[in-house]
């Protein structure tokens, strides 16, 4: 069973009480029971057979944990122990596989992981993740590091964004201290890099970076990377930097499907202190279609304004009526008004101008796509409310001054361009 899996619908049960062969194990909430008569059942039913010699029916009810006593039919079933925090690698403690939900659309990845952990350095490096915003790439890879350091606490290990690499690069190289910033990086045992496609374009951060992959990998040493698109698809990346990254594994991460997103929602409410009922979970599920993070910030609203009414269980009615289109809330789920995803919007602008995604977002200065990505970085502004250095991350890596340079020329078109008007209302009522 997979650690999440344990954490979330495992190690949150009691053994109640276990006579003439019948076993009540209690529940939290509606939503664990149910779980785990379904889905796990057979776990515990081959735990208490082995541990009492006897066949047991298991039945499981719904009530809150009882303080635990000498008495072992109020102890938890099963134990487990958090990993301890690791204070010089940057991993934050909460990105564990312990808590990190597993599904369809990262399995592999995940998968992956646990050969990771098993051979680091030789079963899959360098190891390159790539996927949208908010899918859980980081998480993943800093529970990666969390479990090495587990299993081998003196490993040296550290994880840090692209833009650190390259910032601090640049200071070494003004306080005449590069020899220092080469050692600190090339006796790692492991680096975990986040967000790699930021070193694009800058060709000395891309040539320190290539000299200290080489070290690392020829030493036998642990490369993770992140990026939000795989290594052929990063522009302005050097040709031997992507035949370095792809030499590994190269394996995406794609949004939630409805069983991932209801064990998200299942487990974020819990952290928050709240029990939701099945049908609230199945209720978000089916409308939070989007990412993690935007689910995690989802159930954040519902814990905020359930908790600030003295409530600690949410049912669907509670949610319903919270992101109806009358309530106060900043944003709703149902239909006539879904939260906008930036993802969508750029694939139905695709739509609109008849072009791929990916020359939408790409380098291309032909005049169509030049316009067709201004109105794009336009509505993004202007419709999801992201800054601008988002929008320019999002088509291509650009910086917030030709993103502002766009919309200031959309704005302008918008006074006297009918044409221009009628395009965008058009392309709003797709959205």
């Amino acid at each position: 069973m997979a650690s999440n899996v344990f954490q979330m619908f495992v190690a949150k049960t009691q053994l109640l009480t276990l006579s003439e062969n019948v076993a009540t194990i209690s529940c939290p909430n509606s939503y664990i029971a149910s779980l785990n008569q379904q889905r796990y059942h057979s776990f515990f039913k081959s735990a208490l057979d082995n541990q009492t010699k006897s066949d047991i029916i298991v039945n499981f009810i719904i009530q809150d944990p009882i303080p635990s006593s000498d008495n072992l039919q109020n102890a938890p079933l099963f134990t487990f122990t958090p990993p301890k925090p690791i204070s010089n690698s940057n991993l934050h403690p909460k990105y564990t596989f312990d808590n990190l939900i597993v599904g369809n659309s990262n399995n592999f990845a995940f998968a992956a992981a646990q050969g990771i952990v098993q051979k680091p350095g030789i079963s899959y490096n360098p190891f390159f993740i790539w996927g949208g915003v908010g899918v859980g790439k980081t998480h993943l890879m800093q529970a990666i590091g969390h479990e090495l350091l587990r299993n081998n606490p003196s490993l040296k290990i550290r994880y840090f964004p692209a833009e650190t690499f390259g910032n601090e690069l640049i200071s070494s190289l003004k306080g005449k201290t590069i020899n220092q910033f080469k050692d600190k990086y090339r006796q790692l045992d492991c680096i975990l890099v986040d967000d790699i496609q930021f070193i694009a374009g800058k060709e000395y951060i891309q040539e320190e970076f290539f000299h200290t992959f080489n070290a690392l990998h020829m030493a036998g040493k642990q490369v993770i990377l992140t990026s939000d698109r795989k290594p052929s698809d990063i522009d302005k990346l050097e040709d031997r930097l992507v035949s370095r990254f792809m030499g590994g594994l190269t394996v995406d991460i794609q949004p939630p499907d409805y069983e991932m997103r209801s064990a998200i929602i299942m487990q974020k409410a819990s952290e928050k202190g709240i029990d939701i009922d099945l049908d609230a979970v199945q209720f978000l599920a089916d409308h939070l279609q989007s990412n993690t993070r935007d689910i995690e910030g989802k159930i954040q609203e519902i814990s905020v304004k359930s908790l600030s009414q003295g409530l600690t269980h949410v049912d669907k009615s509670f949610v319903e009526n919270y992101f109806s289109p009358q309530s106060n809330s900043s944003t709703n789920i149902f239909p006539s008004g879904e939260k906008l995803t930036p993802r969508h919007l750029i694939s139905v602008c695709a739509r609109h101008f008849n072009v791929k995604t990916g020359e939408l977002t790409g380098n291309s200065r032909k005049k169509e796509l030049v316009s067709a990505r201004h109105i794009t970085a336009y509505l993004l502004l202007t419709e999801t409310n992201l800054p601008l250095k988002e929008v320019g991350h999002l088509l291509g890596g650009r910086d917030h001054t030709s993103i502002m340079h766009a919309r200031d020329k959309v704005t302008a078109d918008l006074t006297t361009n009918h044409t221009i008007r009628q395009l965008i209302n058009q392309i709003k009522s797709d959205l």
